[in-house]
C-alpha cells in the first residue's frame, strides 16, 4: 500500500524537481558571485555573471586514458586545460591552480597559495571542483583574482 501511495505521489511531482543540472554560484574570495556552474553527472558548464557560456569541463578519452578536459566556448571549442589529482594544468602542461573540496565546499587556490574563490558543490564534487578551478583560474577568460 505504501508503494502505491508513493507511486501516486510521484505522478504529481514536477519532472523539474528531479532534473539535472544542479546549479551553484561561483564566489570570489570576497564572497561576490562571479559566475555559475551547471553540474551534470559527467560534465560541468561554466557561465559568466550574465549567464553566457564560457566553457565546460568533461571526462574524455585521450591517448588511452580518461581525463577531465577544460574546453573554451569559442568557434574552435579549443582545449585550454586539463585536471588531474586536484591540480589544473594549461594545455602546455604548466600548473595553473590547485583545488580541493569538503563535504559541501570546493576551494580553489593559485600556485602560490592565494585563494581564488569557492563554490558549494553537493554532488559530483571532483568534476565540479575542477570546473570551478578552470573558471576562477582564468583559462576560460577573465576571472583570475
Amino acid at each position: 500500500m505504501r508503494r502505491l501511495l508513493f507511486s501516486c505521489w510521484l505522478l504529481f511531482v514536477p519532472l523539474g524537481a528531479f532534473a539535472l543540472p544542479l546549479q551553484t554560484a561561483i564566489l570570489s574570495p570576497s564572497e561576490e558571485e562571479v559566475g555559475t556552474a551547471l553540474i551534470y553527472i559527467d560534465y560541468v558548464e561554466l557561465l559568466d555573471p550574465s549567464k553566457r557560456k564560457m566553457g565546460k569541463i568533461a571526462y574524455a578519452m585521450r591517448e588511452g586514458f580518461f581525463e577531465m578536459l577544460l574546453v573554451k566556448e569559442d568557434e574552435e571549442k579549443s582545449i585550454t586545460g586539463r585536471a588531474t589529482n586536484r591540480r589544473l594544468y594549461n594545455e602546455a602542461g604548466e600548473l595553473v591552480a590547485l583545488y580541493d573540496w569538503t563535504s559541501f565546499w570546493v576551494y580553489v587556490y593559485s600556485t602560490n597559495g592565494k585563494q581564488l574563490g569557492k563554490a558549494k558543490c553537493i554532488a559530483f564534487r571532483g568534476i565540479c571542483a575542477a570546473g570551478v578551478a578552470g573558471y576562477l583560474s582564468g583559462l576560460l577568460g577573465p576571472p583570475s583574482f
